[in-house]
């Protein structure tokens, strides 16, 4: 199954998951072949051929990992919690790293080269994760002593002195050292072949993923990326500490298909690339239980919400004793002016019948919604840590906060659109209103006030620009030579020089000359 190893691929915001991801070149030995036929060659009745083979390693994790190649557990490693139904599982930022080799070293179906390496598609991962518990580790004779160190030539071939001890087949170690030091346990078979997954198990055990967090790093998701993960097959045990291992299955398929074993073997010996620790808190039952417990009378009820009610808790304080019964506990409140005090807190989960008060709020800022009891002289701060994590979790939301802005920004816009109107307006009435009673003073004429702008912009013309001397304008006809002149043809002259058919221009000539 191919994918593409850039998260852009991927929508924003969502994460794709696959089966398994087959790498293009599996980790293991290979043999290049070459053939090559001459052909027309003089005196040569046949062609000659030549052939030539190179052997190759494409070379992986096997028995040692990377802790770079790891990008998280879970369970967190060395913590304490409620992990007792929760699969442990591992992820490599290697998004291949599960299928980069054959489980069975013997099997070459997807090395071939003659078929371009891509032979039967490898979906069976070849490493996995093993749950084991603390009393599965301790006594005489444990089922999972501690982990020691061997040479690689130990996996290969058997020692004497473990006899009893099955090996992987492993076939060769694929140009590795003989004396590289390998991290190995020797786990009692029978205990193995209880707590081991089957062969038909492993390919739902692993998977890929491609992630893209964009919109999510609010939420603490930032890492964009292909994984591949590895889960476990076994649930961690409640009220213990749980060790997990990554062990190779790899050279173990045919002890993993129930395939009959022979007797002599004891134990069984595994790689282990990795281990961590942690504790699973002790379970306080599932759901139904739980639910039970709060309507079941003798069961703890409501109770099981509250704080414990005793003599160091409330004293004699019947003030203390309501406010326990009711749900509050109290928590120290360090004030801004750097006092420290007491104040009253309840969470969402009330423990106690409420109904719902309309007489507070609304509250513009988390401060507004603290109450003060004057009688005790103590601070109520569940409306306001309320107000704060709503808050909180509202903006945490990239989509919602994106919006809230844009909101904010058009209800700017709309307010300043909404003042300069009303400027404008303002100004606007200043001009229409009726002329002040000294407006024959000043040489103004009254106007209707239903006149409006028009009969005041009127008054103005009339009473401030009716007095000055404005400069006249006279048409062309107005401004043009008289006949009067000289050097102007009359009337008379002209029809004269029409009728005798004279040169107009020498007539004029004449008559300027004065000839």
């Amino acid at each position: 199954m191919s994918i593409e190893t850039n998260p852009n691929t991927v929508s924003p915001g969502k994460i794709q998951f696959l089966d398994y991801i087959q790498p293009p070149l599996p980790a293991g030995d290979y043999t290049l072949y070459a053939e090559q036929d001459i052909n027309d060659l003089p005196g040569e009745a046949e062609a000659p051929s030549y052939q030539a083979s190179q052997p190759l390693l494409v070379d992986g994790p096997r028995f040692v990992l990377d802790p770079a190649q790891i990008h998280s557990l879970y369970p967190p490693a060395n913590t304490e919690g409620n992990f007792d139904e929760a699969l442990p599982n591992i992820v490599f930022n290697n998004f291949a790293l599960p299928w980069s080799r054959e489980i069975n070293p013997a099997d070459t179906s997807s090395l071939d080269a003659n078929n371009g390496g891509g032979g039967e598609i490898n979906q069976i991962p070849w490493m996995g994760l093993l749950t084991i518990y603390a009393s599965e580790m301790t006594g005489e004779d444990p089922n999972v002593p501690a982990p020691v160190s061997v040479t690689a030539s130990k996996l290969i071939t058997a020692d004497p002195s473990d006899s009893d001890v099955l090996l992987p087949n492993l076939g060769s170690l694929q140009g590795g050292s003989p004396d590289q030091k390998v991290a190995v346990m020797d786990v009692k078979l029978p205990f193995f072949q209880q707590i081991a997954p089957k062969l038909s198990e492993l390919p739902y055990l692993a998977h890929a993923r491609s992630v893209n967090t964009d919109g999510k790093p609010m939420l603490g998701m930032n890492d964009d990326g292909s994984f591949s993960v590895v889960i476990g097959n076994r649930l961690p045990e409640a009220g213990d500490q749980n060790t997990m291992y990554l062990v190779s299955y790899e050279g173990h398929q045919d002890h993993l298909n129930g395939a009959t074993i022979d007797p002599k073997y004891k134990k069984i010996r595994l790689v282990v690339l990795g281990t961590w620790q942690f504790t699973a808190n002790t379970s306080r039952g599932d759901f139904l239980n739980l639910m039970e417990d709060l309507c079941d009378e003798g069961r703890g009820g409501v109770k099981l919400f509250q704080m414990p009610m005793d003599a160091d808790t409330i004293g004699e304080s019947a003030v203390a004793k309501e406010a326990l019964e009711i749900g509050y506990v109290a928590l120290q409140n360090e004030m801004r002016i750097g006092e420290e005090t007491t104040s009253w807190y309840r969470g969402p989960l009330v423990p106690s019948p409420t109904k719902r008060d309309h007489e507070y709020g609304p509250y513009l800022y988390s401060d507004h919604a603290m109450h003060y009891d004057p009688d005790t002289g103590i601070f109520n701060h569940a409306y306001s840590a309320a107000w704060q994590i709503g808050r909180l979790l509202a903006l945490s939301d990239g989509s919602f906060a994106g919006r809230l802005f844009n909101w904010r920004n058009e209800y700017l816009r709309e307010a300043v659109k909404a003042a300069k109107a009303e400027g404008v307006n303002a100004r606007s009435a200043a001009l229409t209103r009726r002329p002040s009673a000294d407006a024959d003073d000043a040489g103004e004429t009254p106007q209707p006030e239903e006149e409006g702008f028009v009969a005041r912009t009127r008054n103005m013309l009339s009473g401030k620009v009716a007095g000055v001397a404005w400069p006249k304008l006279a048409t062309r006809a107005e401004t043009m030579i008289g006949e009067e002149l000289p050097g102007v043809l009359t009337t008379e002259e002209k029809e004269a020089i029409h009728n005798n058919d004279e040169d107009p221009l020498v007539a004029l000539m004449q008559k300027i000359k004065g000839s």
